[in-house]
């Protein structure tokens, strides 16, 4: 009989790291520098939380030399700036030594305190694989350079900022303790993303590419050249409507401190096709008022007058959850996580298999709250099976854009400007409602707009 002891697993160094990264680098296709690439990104910096935000999601196109961008397509870093540009790619050394005393000897004033500047390197490096769709051989070539500097590691447990499980290069940033991870995907090896950490282990930076295509053209989703669906397309203009707002509360009524969002009174005109109603509500819907018989009526969640009250937040994640004071909104950035969390909540639709829930919550949450909106509550609709869309005139009259869903009940349209892609309204089991009109007021029942503290200058205060 013979004994056979089974091998000692294998320790993943970074050159071995670097050699299965280049080896998959190298099986990928060249692109053109002028190839589009549709990019899912989400991303965090904690010096956001102060806004209300930590975690971001952000989706576009760019091609694949970084210099032109449709949507929010673009990284921390910009194409070109501090690494080289895509044509000056061509003539960077052919050796991974070669490459790092190149990139260490062109780009250690940004980390003079760092000798051999070897984090100059690593964080060039690190940017062009964020910025860039590289030549396979020169992507291949940068795993090998970053395995050849000095004090680079690899951690094989780390985990990415959308919850994937990742393998790292990792670098010292300096003597404190601050290190940075370009992380990769474990059985792929491909780009995943990347942090930076400082000197006692707290996150400052770091970055997630949920999801790259390559497309052929802007404005589609898919690998294949088929043009995008009217409902993607609509979507991600949506979402870049809501995003590029300086302050992107639902109304632009959040210029207000944050800490006000929930207790200010916001006098909202809706408009349906049986008429208009004037109503006032907090901005967390905790109280409403309105005038029935020409008398105002206020009212609290608290009191018996709620049963008979049709709220504006029915129902979904509580305001709390969607605002909390002085911390990032807990809702989930990733759009997935997000379709699965506002379906747990009960809205009263039928079609909750095919994601009515999620449709309703997100209606509600933006019409029913004064608060921070987010991309990716409209890039999620895109993904409703058996969505649509359809160009109408609205009740107020205006030029819409809807996303129809075929459910027999609850929210079957939302309806966005037909220029600005703004939300405006939609359609509750078959009531078409519009926002005609909301400004901050000084108290339920008034028509006077509240003029400060405002964060930024309002007309007509």
């Amino acid at each position: 009989m013979v004994a056979v002891r089974p091998s000692p697993p294998v320790v993943l160094t970074a050159q071995l790291l670097a050699d299965r990264a280049s080896a998959a680098a190298l099986a990928q296709p060249a692109v053109s520098p002028g190839q589009w690439v549709y990019r899912v990104l989400e991303w965090e910096a904690p010096v956001f939380r102060t806004a209300g935000r930590a975690v971001r999601t952000q989706a576009g196109w760019e091609t694949a030399d970084g210099l032109t961008t449709y949507g929010a397509a673009g990284t921390f870093g910009v194409a070109g700036e501090n690494i080289p540009s895509y044509s000056q790619l061509g003539s960077l050394p052919r050796s991974p030594a070669a490459l790092d005393a190149y990139l260490e000897r062109t780009r250690s004033g940004m980390f003079p305190a760092l000798d051999p500047h070897a984090m100059a390197a690593f964080v060039t490096m690190e940017t062009m694989l964020e910025n860039y769709v590289l030549p396979p051989a020169l992507q291949a070539e940068i795993y090998q350079a970053l395995a050849a500097l000095p004090g680079i590691r690899v951690d094989s447990h780390v985990t990415a900022i959308d919850g994937r499980a990742g393998v790292a290069f990792v670098m010292p940033r300096d003597s404190q303790g601050s290190v940075s991870e370009i992380i990769l995907n474990p059985s792929t090896y491909a780009f995943m993303g990347d942090a930076l950490f400082g000197d006692n282990g707290t996150l400052l930076t770091a970055e997630a590419v949920v999801q790259q295509v390559l497309v052929g053209a802007p404005g589609s989703t898919r690998p294949s050249r088929t043009p995008p669906s009217p409902a993607e397309l609509l979507a991600e203009l949506a979402a870049q409507a809501v995003e590029s707002l300086p302050d992107n509360s639902t109304y632009a009524l959040a210029l207000l401190p944050s800490q006000a969002y929930g207790s200010t009174w916001v006098l909202r005109q809706l408009d349906t096709s049986t008429g208009s109603q004037a109503v006032w509500a907090t901005g967390d819907d905790s109280q409403q008022a309105s005038y029935v018989d020409g008398k105002l009526q206020v009212c609290a969640r608290t009191a018996a007058c709620a049963a008979s009250t049709r709220w504006l937040m029915p129902a979904g994640p509580s305001y709390p959850l969607v605002m909390p004071k002085d911390s990032p909104s807990k809702l989930p950035a990733s759009v997935p996580r997000l379709l699965t969390t506002l379906n747990s909540y009960s809205t009263g639709c039928a079609d909750v298999a095919g994601d009515c829930n999620a449709v309703n919550a997100i209606v509600n949450m933006a019409f029913g709250y004064v608060a921070n909106m987010r991309g990716s509550w409209f890039l999620l609709l895109a993904d409703i099976p058996g969505v649509t869309v359809a160009h109408l005139t609205d009740v107020s009259g205006q030029a819409d854009i809807a996303l129809r869903f075929p459910f027999r009940d609850g929210v079957t349209e939302i309806l966005f400007n037909a220029s600005s892609y703004g939300l405006v309204g939609y359609v509750r089991d078959g009531v078409q409602t519009v926002l005609t009109k909301a400004i901050a007021v000084t108290g339920p029942g008034s028509l006077k707009q509240r003029c400060e503290p405002y964060l930024y200058p309002v007309p007509g205060c």
